[in-house]
């Protein structure tokens, strides 16, 4: 698995980890506070690229009303 691959996955499990908490919403920085308390920072500039990748891929949306993202669970897990 390629290293960018593996941060994209790494990425999508803490967004989903985030969501089973409660949380309906969430940005980039909510991701890198995960991170960095386990021990394995990324930027945030690195976790907004990852962000992109999964907008694209239809696995995240952003809500423009409240500049925060949403998981979209009706959508098929292409990194999976």
């Amino acid at each position: 698995m390629s290293i960018e691959l593996r941060r994209t996955k790494t990425v999508l499990a803490v967004i989903e980890e985030i969501v089973s908490q409660g949380r309906t919403q969430f940005r980039p920085g909510d991701v890198a506070t995960v991170l960095r308390d386990r021990g394995e920072p990324l930027g945030v500039w690195e976790i907004q690229g990852e962000f992109s990748i999964l907008e694209a891929e239809s696995l995240i949306k952003l809500d423009p009303t409240t500049a925060q993202y949403l998981l979209d669970e009706s959508a098929t897990r292409k990194t999976s």
